[in-house]
């Protein structure tokens, strides 16, 4: 890993007035860094989508996953013929499922993106404020991806050594791609080689050794990172590294949050995504995010695709 000296706890604390986009964008914005994705943006990235091979960038959902209440229904007749039906109830939050952050999802200090008050906000009903409703259109931008784990000996980022910023920098520069303003950067730890590790070692742990108390991922310093090179949303694998680690930081780069109003999309699955960077021999591509339309949520299960 490249040398690096983590910020003092004087520095994290203000990440808050240094790092902030409230009002960046109006003070009534809700749609925070997906502004950075411009018509001519996208546009742009329409254009990376040359062959047309999609890789999906979604973990699957199984009949098995914990946080999934699933069902196959008795077949209904329809005439002559049957049909089968399905019923699921899930909690997508978590470190399970593929989703997307809304930006009422997390507030820092009673408050969420802009300044909007957290408790006013958010009611049984669904969210007043900062709500998936303005993401109904999904991500459609720039993706490139960031193979932090393909830099560690280990093959993956382990407890008590998180990603840091000087290593997003040299995974952009073993795949020869620059971090461009309204992009998307898929984060690879080696989340799947870290749980084959671990598992074996914590196999009472349910569902695996990634969902504990303690786990690796990105040092809250990468929010500086982020706000620098003003990525429009991050998809990463492992998440932000826990316990963060400063007094009074309960969220690390999920912070980005309520600071930077940065599009999250957690729990991604990028393996197939390297294998078909290193076949196209290229580390840029088409990404999208499409959300269901859930009205009034704090996020949503999201498929993520990279089209080459």
């Amino acid at each position: 890993m490249p040398d690096w000296k983590a910020p003092s706890q004087a520095e994290v604390e203000g990440y808050f007035k240094r790092l902030n986009n409230w009002d960046r964008w109006g003070k009534d914005d809700e749609r925070g860094t997906l502004n950075l994705i411009t018509p001519e943006k996208r546009a742009t990235a329409v254009a990376l989508a040359r062959k047309g091979r999609v890789v999906s960038v979604s973990r699957d959902l199984t009949a098995q996953s914990p946080t999934l209440d699933y069902h196959m229904l008795c077949p209904v007749r329809r005439g002559g013929s049957k049909a089968a039906l399905d019923y699921f109830g899930l909690v997508f939050h978590g470190l399970t499922v593929t989703h997307m952050d809304a930006l009422c999802h997390v507030e820092f200090q009673g408050q969420l993106y802009n300044g909007r008050s957290f408790e006013d906000s958010i009611v049984f009903g669904g969210a007043g404020w900062g709500s998936l409703d303005v993401w109904f259109d999904g991500v459609v931008t720039r993706g490139v991806l960031l193979d932090v784990a393909a830099g560690r000996s280990e093959g993956y980022v382990d407890l008590g050594k998180p990603v840091t910023p000087p290593e997003l920098d040299a995974a952009a520069a073993r795949a020869a791609v620059k971090v461009e303003p309204g992009d998307v950067v898929v984060i690879r730890s080696g989340r799947e080689a870290y749980e084959a590790a671990k598992t074996s070692l914590a196999s009472s742990i349910s569902p695996r050794s990634f969902a504990v108390d303690a786990r690796p991922g990105l040092h809250i310093a990468c929010l500086e990172w982020l706000r620098e090179r003003d990525v429009s949303a991050v998809a990463w694998d492992m998440l932000d590294e826990y316990p963060v680690g400063y007094n009074g930081m309960d969220f690390g780069v999920h912070l980005g949050i309520p600071f930077l109003g940065l599009c999250l999309i957690d729990n991604v699955y990028p393996e197939r995504l390297v294998a078909a960077c290193a076949e196209e021999k290229r580390y840029e591509f088409l990404f999208m995010a499409m959300p269901l339309r859930l009205a009034g949520s704090t996020g949503s299960p999201c498929q993520p695709v990279a089209v080459f």
